[in-house]
Parts: C-alpha cells; structure tokens; sequence
C-alpha cells in the first residue's frame, strides 16, 4: 500500500497503482522510500556527482530566494544581495574560524536577511537565511545543528550552512568538496530521514551530522525551485501559515492558493507584482477562512 504525503526528497516514484476511478497515479511523482514501499529505483536522481560550480549554486539560490520575495511577504530591502564583489567577511575570523577559500567565496556571494528585515527568509520549509555578513551571525553558521546528547560540532572547512531554524526545522549544509547537499532534521535520526541500507559516514557517532543522507546539491536545489514555479510548495502566508512553506500538510489550501495564483494573477510567467502585493493577505486571510467553514478538508492529491 503507497504512503502519503509524499517526499519532496526523492526522485522518480517507483509506484504505478491504479485508483479507482481507472487513473493512474504519476508515474514521476517526486518521493522517497519508507518502510512501506522500500524501493530506491529512483536513488541516482541524487547520488549523481559533478564537479562543484560556484555559479551553477549561486544563480540556483538567487532564483529561489527571488521567488520567496515575488510570493511571500518579504520585501526587496529584507534581503541583502550581494555586490560585485561579494560581501564583506571579517578575514581573521574566517581563519580562525578555519574557514576554506572555496567555501568563503561562496558565502560572500549568497543572499542575506538585511539588518532591518521583519520576516524571516526560508530557503527550504521553515530554514531561514543565515546573516553572515556580522561576526555572530558567521560564528554562528559554522557551528553544527544540535545534537540530543548535547555536544558540539563544527562544520568542516569546505561546507557552508545555507539555513538553519528552530527545533522543528533541518539545517541545510553544502559541500563543496563533494558538491552535495545534507538536510539535516533537527528533530528526527537519520533513520527517518536517509534511504534504506544508507550508509552512515560516521556509524560510531550515531548523532553526528555527516551521518545524513548526502544528496546531488544542484539536483536538491533545482527540484526546490521548480517545486516554488509549479507551486507544489508555496512561500509563506499569514498567521498560521506564516512559518514555512505551504505543501501537503495543508493540501486543500495549497491547491486554493496555487488556483488562486495561477488564474488569477498569472503565475509565474505572466504574474501581475503589484496586483499580488496588494491583495496577498487578502487572498490568504479569505482562503483560510473558507477552509475553516468547511471543515477543514482534507484532500486527496491525485498529480
């Protein structure tokens, strides 16, 4: 029997069932195995290797970071972009902090919250750009996600923590000696989180971050930004849905507001800014509170 939600970690679906009604699920369905449904037919779409490519990264994280600020309520001057010539770091710091050229280069290039932001910009669900342009805020993006036994970690030289948020949230860590990208729960092992039979990089420290799943970073990140275009997940709303991205936790509403978008204010390529700006909290505050008339509905997401 196929679980639901699916994953927006995985790739290809190994899965074919036919619904009742004669249809056929999407064969191409992004998800990830579970206990259930073990398969790993779909594991190369991120055990890929390539060669890291600083702009390939950049220009990927600039195009996701846009579309939060066309479709949340983030505004331009909340984010910091970098100039021509990067961001400026405290060098010594970096040394000390024992930071590498390569990922030093592409810190300095990475979008930033800007000192007066009001809302927080998330990268990935509830994972929020780190300020590293400030003494604290680079310190703190080279320490590791928390451990439940309480020790502390540092990332290595060549890794760049691109998010990080609350308890309930994943750290999301580049490397870009082997150009992958770890999703690092903060709130579950890597049991839950990695493939079957994945192997543990570090198996004598179970709590250790490197211990999850490595996946393809430019694959991991294009994936994320066409789930924003196709609306599959959607940039943060207001109240409730303020915290992180809007997916299938709450598909009925996912659905409203993707409608919403798309038809009436011509996502993505024809979208109308200003129209949007005007009546975002509008179109949520309304939707929220048709979902809560009716019940709140869950729906069956045939793709």
């Amino acid at each position: 029997m196929m679980t639901f939600p699916w994953s927006p970690y995985g790739g290809t679906s190994p899965f074919n069932q036919t619904l009742s009604q004669g249809r056929s699920f999407n064969t191409n369905v992004v998800t990830i195995p579970d206990g259930s449904s073990p398969s790993t037919t779909w594991l190369p779409l991120y055990n890929l290797r390539t060669a890291y490519q600083e702009d390939e990264i950049v220009i990927l994280i600039h195009e996701i970071v846009q579309d939060y600020v066309r479709l949340s309520g983030v505004s331009e001057n909340e984010v910091v972009w970098a100039p021509a010539d990067g961001h400026y770091l405290d060098e010594s710091l970096c040394n000390l902090l024992g930071i590498s050229e390569t990922a030093k280069s592409l810190i300095r290039l990475l979008p930033v919250p800007g000192p007066n932001h009001i809302n927080q910009i998330n990268l990935f669900e509830s994972s929020s750009l780190i300020d590293v342009t400030t003494s604290s805020g680079l310190k703190n993006s080279r320490e590791a996600p928390p451990r439940p036994d309480s020790a502390r970690d540092y990332i290595l030289p060549d890794e760049v923590q691109l998010a990080i948020g609350d308890s309930e949230s994943s750290a999301i860590i580049l490397d870009t000696n082997e150009n992958t990208i770890r999703v690092v729960s903060l709130s579950q092992g890597t049991e839950a989180m990695n493939p079957p039979s994945a192997i543990l990089e570090r198996p004598q420290d179970p709590y250790h971050y490197r211990n999850y799943w490595p996946r393809h970073a430019p694959t991991w990140l294009r994936v994320h930004l066409q789930k924003i275009k196709s609306l599959d997940t959607i940039p943060p709303g207001i109240q409730k849905y303020a915290l992180g991205y809007l997916d299938f936790e709450y598909e009925w509403m996912r659905r409203k507001i993707k409608h919403t978008l798309e038809g009436t204010y011509g996502w993505p390529s024809n979208f109308q800014q200003l129209a949007w700006d005007q009546d975002r909290e509008r179109i949520w505050e309304e939707t929220d509170q048709e979902f809560e008339r009716l019940g709140r509905p869950d729906v069956l997401r045939f793709l």
